[in-house]
């Protein structure tokens, strides 16, 4: 069951992009023990637990998730997560020193980034990480518009970003044609070179999905700079190869970018199971929002009128369900399994969210579901 569970929930996946929320250390506890092997769940843990200021727990879980990001192959996560934990929690040199040579030692996919951080020195890289940030945003939020001013490097670590380029005309009877590049993970952006050169954006730039990210002030950048030519090289190789890059995997990554949770409104037929195994034949009815789509199963997250009718909670496990889309001029119903409940935050108000296992689906019709959905949102 904990295998299905694992293939067909997306909770995870929301609470990462922080659609959905759960303020309980209790309840959050229970996702990892379904989840024990996700580094973003437990980064996600970590940032709970600080918020309530249990800064050596929270230190902890960053730790671990920095561990379990380097056993995914993730470089730039792992770092973010081995800098948060460093922040609250100080080490020594001795301390730290084993983290990064677990991270020259490590076999990490062959990126720009990854070259420039392995091609640092243990002083240089203990420079550059003390002065990266991490940033996290929603999607849809701006991180910088035309005319502002160029004065940060952003490294992504997760998520993708649409930069939409104005070149600059060069023949007044031709009009400026924008440019879109889509970049993800191991990505860079800002225009920042040369280092003591002052530069407004060209570009506008905002996150397509929920993005987290590595940011470096140009003055900060440029203190290890002076004091380690080698990394202000190390930059300029890294915008070269990583310019390439962005050329090569365009197509690839704009693909990617177009495949998001599908918010779509649905009804819901819940059929509780019985004390006899069979199920009540008299349904009751929920609606909601899928928060995603799969050939497997969906996510629902409920209206929040459902939030304090606590009897629901006592009928949900083992319920058979059947789903529907309203008001559409044709109607597909489907079959599925209540496998998994949780109560959420979501926009702000406190509600329920369901995992779904669909249930009596060919591959054929279950994919056929996912085409209909798209087919509902892009109406």
């Amino acid at each position: 069951m904990e295998n299905k569970i694992n293939k067909h929930s997306s909770i995870a996946r929301h609470i990462i992009d922080g659609s959905i929320s759960i303020d309980s250390v209790s309840e959050f506890k229970n996702m990892l023990k379904i989840f024990p092997d996700n580094p973003a769940l437990h980064s996600a843990f970590a940032d709970l637990l600080a918020q309530k200021n249990f800064m050596q727990e929270a230190a902890n879980f960053y730790g671990k998730a920095a561990g379990l990001y380097i056993g995914s192959a993730m470089l730039l996560p792992a770092l973010l997560n081995k800098i948060m934990e460093w922040r609250l929690i100080k080490p020594t040199h001795q301390q730290a020193r084993p983290f990064y040579d677990i991270l020259k030692e490590a076999e990490f996919e062959f990126t720009p980034l990854q070259v420039f951080f392995k091609s640092l020195s243990y002083p240089e890289i203990v420079a550059v990480t003390n002065r990266i940030a991490r940033v996290r945003l929603p999607a849809g939020q701006m991180i910088k518009r035309i005319g502002d001013a160029e004065d940060n490097i952003y490294l992504i670590a997760t998520g993708t970003v649409k930069e939409t380029v104005n070149n600059p005309v060069t023949d007044p009877q031709k009009s400026r044609q924008p440019v879109t590049v889509y970049l993800s993970e191991n990505n860079i952006f800002g225009d920042i070179i040369p280092f003591k050169e002052k530069k407004i954006s060209l570009s506008f730039t905002e996150a397509i999905t929920a993005v987290e990210l590595g940011k470096m002030s140009r003055p900060r950048l440029l203190e290890v700079c002076k004091k380690y030519p080698n990394v202000g090289q190390g930059i300029v190789n890294l915008y070269r190869a990583n310019t390439a890059e962005i050329e090569k995997k365009a197509v690839q990554i704009a693909r990617k970018s177009a495949r998001h949770p599908l918010p779509i409104r649905m009804n819901l037929e819940v059929y509780p199971e019985k004390s006899d195994g069979l199920f009540d034949t008299n349904p009751f009815t929920l609606d909601g929002y899928s928060r995603d789509i799969s050939v497997g199963g969906i996510c629902v997250v409920l209206d929040a009128k459902y939030a304090n009718i606590t009897s629901i909670f006592k009928t949900l496990k083992n319920a058979k369900i059947n789903i529907s889309f309203p008001g559409e001029a044709f109607s597909l119903n489907v079959w599925g399994r209540i496998v998994w409940s949780r109560n959420v935050s979501f926009e702000g108000e406190r509600t329920l969210a369901l995992g779904i296992q669909f249930k009596e689906m060919t591959p054929k019709m279950s994919g056929m579901l996912v085409v209909f959905a798209d087919m509902l949102a892009n109406s």
